[in-house]
């Protein structure tokens, strides 16, 4: 039985040398298809009611939260060998932003406790992944199939979808008054990274080195204290910029509406 899981976690199952790397084919494909089914998702969903969106929603956040646990069971096989077992991957730990949006995301879907910090969350939830997708560079060198990048990109695909689902099925109305709130969860975010780099020794939220490893830091071109002022203010950077295109879009359809209406 153990041989059997390490043979289906492998990375590997027809020795193809095909693997997901930032802009090859088979990274093209997997955008397509989490666009594709999000672009879908809206259309299909856009004229029901509310309480069938949001249960949806709710959907897309119990397999996020199935994800995201059930993959801690399967390390030992997706990343070892039976000679040499892999044991937990200290990457999948809650403290860089996509995996700590996990739970933050489930709490502001199911606790209204936490209605406060929904706006953020779901901005965050719409940047911090599709920076991922877009730029996979963690993504390892197995095959597009198997099942850590079945994983990984379901992952972050579900949470990019959960956050762009919540603003086009008008969940949530972003209010660039209440931008703070994203200015407040990411100096949280970076202090929770931080100690857990200190703790445990890892590169979460990439404080430790830049997140596209040209060693800036270890080539001394930046200090390494900047990183954890540089990575928030560059994803608060991000979130105006969301807010930005949302204010543009609904001028857009205000426009479109008027001549409607004129015509």
């Amino acid at each position: 039985m153990r041989e059997l899981f390490f043979k289906l976690f492998e990375m590997s199952h027809f020795d193809t040398g095909i693997s997901i790397t930032a802009f090859s084919i088979s990274h093209i494909i997997y955008m397509i298809l989490i666009i594709g089914g999000i672009v879908a998702g809206h259309f299909l969903l856009r004229n029901s009611t509310p309480e069938k969106k949001n249960k949806v929603l709710g959907i897309l956040i119990n397999l996020l939260v199935l994800s995201y646990i059930s993959d801690f069971f399967v390390h030992e096989f997706v990343y070892g060998t039976p000679s040499e077992p892999g044991g937990l991957n200290m990457d999948k730990l809650p403290f860089h932003i996509c995996t700590v949006l996990c739970p933050l995301s489930a709490f502001v879907q199911y606790n209204k406790k936490f209605e406060k910090i929904k706006e953020p969350i779901v901005i965050l939830s719409i940047l911090a992944p599709l920076m991922y997708l877009c730029y996979p560079a963690s993504i390892g060198d197995g095959e597009p199939w198997c099942y850590q990048a079945v994983q990984t990109m379901f992952y972050h695909g579900i949470l990019l979808a959960w956050g762009i689902l919540n603003i086009t099925l008008s969940q949530i109305k972003p209010d660039i008054k209440k931008c703070y709130k994203s200015a407040i969860v990411l100096v949280g975010i970076t202090l929770w990274a931080k100690l857990g780099n200190v703790l445990l020794e890892h590169n979460w939220f990439f404080l430790n080195e830049d997140a596209f490893y040209i060693g800036l830091v270890e080539g001394g071109i930046i200090p390494q204290w900047s990183l954890m002022i540089i990575n928030p203010i560059v994803f608060f950077l991000a979130v105006l910029a969301v807010y930005g295109i949302y204010y543009l879009v609904l001028h857009i359809k205000g426009k479109i509406a008027q001549k409607k209406a004129n015509a």
